[in-house]
């Protein structure tokens, strides 16, 4: 391949991926992206066989003219400044490969190409992107190093007549090719360094819009099969990390991500008619304090990385006791609701802590501030109902003696329906009442809008709950998967005594009986598009910190081996005296080497100091008991723990707890004399 040859493929590919931007950044469709490539095949042909760059006629080029005009056609016409941008962009692309007055016109059509990189970046933040920019780093690092090359032969204010010819007699070295890659990917270490350690906010600070997908189901109105539209999309639309005590947790109980709750129903359409029951400013990295549970017993932390979709909504699993995220406002209806009072649309990242423990109840309250004119009778509202309606309302309900039973009669009835997402409605007759005594299928929304209906008919307060069912898990990360299928309605009846209790009436959906049969490579490539949010676009200053603790550990890891290693060199010069010591070294490291690979850990296996067995000893006992450790405690908080026990108890075992403080974290002997007095101590727990 010649030098001018390995020129001209480096610009046109470095425009292609500046194109392929734009394609992703969804401004142009893929058919455009066909024409784009063919119009850069036929220019890279042209340019190849020097019929192009052709010299202007004039000093100015044609694009001088078109960015006057885009101001003229921005207000005339009012057309999108985004698509009269991207389109002045296109035009710039191929004027410039086709008309040239000097060689230097090559690094406009690079800066040209790194505006579209940054239009990329701000409107594309998958994974797909971060791809592209590592080939584009290093496609325009080869552009440069080969311009400068060009540039040599010919100058840099050369016409085209004289730097058509250049380079084609020459040919680039593999030397040059191999140590210019070395150094470009140098270079991006070095720029992997300075992102890592330059200073950001987080983007509750800053933030850009970016192209959001729109997703039925999730606003204040939702017309009856919404849902079901996106039921058969597997794009994702959020992942959730779930810790507990700083490990990774998997919910043991079913999860059900609540969004949006509605309580009108006209016959066709869903709407939530109550207002904002308060509105919260928030500071990032500082959170907001939400709901006080008694008694939590399953408390855990979700960290939700969504993607970019149109709705407001934050969603939750279990009852939040704390929030934080990269937005600025936050809201609560009073149907526990929450969303953001942002503008932006982009990927958003909060974390939820929240207790989970009770899977069946949403929240104990009826509403969040006690509103006599509100509770029941908006969750009572009935749209024109058939007397038949009515009629199987009444009878499913006519023996409960409770709200409770009502309710589970009602869920009972739909044992017997069908799951589907091919709906055909009678025109003759509501969509539910078809439903009920007809068709007897279909999906989540028909299923639990037919529930609400029923409940209100019987007296049973209840509303609809639009959001998602988690069910596919990621093993490779551990996290949660929820795709737009995982779309779901649900029922919350207020039951007395219990409050918004959760009623599922929809039976399983054979597409997602088994998720985890997804393909082992279609999982790691989530999991990198999932590091790829985590590590990259959701980078933040806590991430900073703990990247320096990392560092500084493994700092003083290498310098006490260091330092031993010198050692060991002072002791071998010793050694080195003597032939028959190397001699039995040798040896030695050769057996060393020889029963490690026979008989493993075990026999190399090291007992721990014998403070800790004997504290270990203590707490296997006092797990039969029922008092077990945390893992992330101290011995002292764990002392602290169990300050309801007898003092006669937690006498011995503070003694214990003190001793192995004493000797755990120092090098004073235990006598054989203490070893005996609390083993002794031990044995009476």
């Amino acid at each position: 391949m010649s030098l001018k040859s390995a020129f001209l493929i480096c610009n046109y590919l470095l425009a292609g991926l500046a194109l392929t931007c734009l394609v992703l950044s969804e401004i142009y469709s893929p058919l455009s992206a066909l024409i784009f490539s063919a119009g850069i095949i036929l220019c890279f042909i042209l340019e190849q066989s020097e019929r192009i760059p052709l010299q202007p006629a004039t000093r100015f080029l044609g694009s001088t003219w078109v960015f006057l005009l885009l101001p003229f056609l921005y207000i005339a016409f009012n057309l999108p400044l985004l698509d009269l941008v991207a389109g002045f962009l296109v035009y710039l692309i191929f004027a410039r490969f086709i008309f040239k007055s000097e060689f230097n016109d090559y690094l406009y059509g690079y800066l040209i190409a790194i505006v579209c990189l940054l239009v990329g970046a701000i409107f594309q933040q998958s994974l797909a992107f971060g791809v592209i920019f590592l080939c584009f780093y290093l496609i325009l690092s080869w552009c440069l190093i080969f311009y400068t090359l060009m540039a040599e032969r010919v100058g840099s204010k050369s016409p085209p007549a004289d730097f058509k010819p250049a380079g084609k007699s020459e040919k680039p070295g593999s030397a040059l090719m191999a140590w210019s890659s070395g150094l470009i990917i140098l270079s991006f270490a070095m720029t992997a360094v300075i992102f890592i350690s330059f200073p950001r906010f987080g983007l509750g600070f800053l933030s850009l819009n970016t192209h959001s997908s729109p997703i039925t189901g999730f606003s204040d109105t939702v017309t009856l099969g919404d849902v079901g539209k996106i039921k058969s999309n597997p794009a994702v639309v959020m992942r959730v990390e779930y810790t507990q005590g700083g490990k990774n947790y998997k919910p043991k109980s079913r999860i059900l991500w609540r969004g949006v709750v509605l309580d009108h129903y006209d016959g066709r359409t869903w709407a939530s008619t109550l207002g904002t029951e308060f509105e919260a400013r928030n500071r990032p990295g500082m959170g907001l304090n939400m709901f006080k549970v008694s008694n939590p017993t399953e408390v855990v932390q979700q960290n939700v990385y969504m993607e970019s979709f149109d709705a407001p909504y934050l969603f939750t699993h279990g009852v939040p006791l704390f929030m934080d995220g990269n937005f600025i406002h936050l809201q609560m209806d009073k149907h526990f609701v929450f969303k953001t009072g942002d503008t932006r649309s982009g990927p958003r990242k909060y974390t939820l802590i929240s207790d989970i423990s009770n899977p069946g109840i949403s929240y104990n309250l009826d509403m969040p501030e006690p509103e006599p004119l509100l509770f029941p009778k908006r969750f009572l509202q009935l749209p024109d109902i058939s007397p038949k309606t009515q009629q199987l309302a009444e009878s499913l309900s006519r023996n409960a003696r409770s709200d409770q039973e009502k309710a589970e009669n009602i869920l009972h009835h739909f044992a017997d329906f069908r799951y589907t997402l091919k709906m055909e409605n009678n025109p003759d007759k509501t969509a539910l009442e078809h439903f009920l005594f007809e068709r007897k299928a279909g999906h989540c929304e028909y299923f639990a809008s037919a529930m609400v209906i029923l409940l209100r008919s019987a007296g049973v307060p209840a509303r609809l709950v639009n959001g998602f069912v988690g069910v596919e898990w990621n093993e490779w990360g551990n996290y949660l998967i929820i795709r737009q299928n995982h779309a779901h309605s649900w029922v919350e009846a207020f039951i007395p005594g219990k409050g918004w209790t959760v009623y599922d009436p929809t039976p399983p959906d054979p597409a997602l009986v088994n998720p985890s049969s997804l393909h082992p490579l279609a999982k790691s490539l989530d999991y990198l598009r999932m590091n790829w949010q985590r590590y990259v676009i959701r980078y933040s200053v806590h991430d900073q910190v703990e990247v320096i603790q990392f560092f500084r550990t493994s700092s003083r890891d290498i310098t006490l081996k260091f330092k031993s290693l010198l050692n060991w060199h002072t002791l071998a010069k010793e050694v080195r005296k003597s032939g028959p010591m190397i001699l039995a070294l040798i040896l030695a490291a050769i057996f060393i080497i020889v029963a490690k690979r026979r008989y493993g850990r075990f026999f190399f296996s090291t007992r721990p100091p014998l403070s800790v067995m004997l504290y270990q000893d203590m707490l296997r006992r006092l797990e039969k008991s029922g008092l077990v450790k945390n893992p992330s405690w101290t011995a002292r908080e764990f002392l602290q723990s169990i300050a309801s026990l007898p003092d006669a108890k937690r006498d011995l075992i503070r003694r214990v707890t003190e001793f192995y403080e004493k000797h755990r974290f120092s090098n004073s002997p235990i006598l054989p004399a203490k070893e005996k007095e609390i083993r002794g101590l031990i044995e009476s727990l």
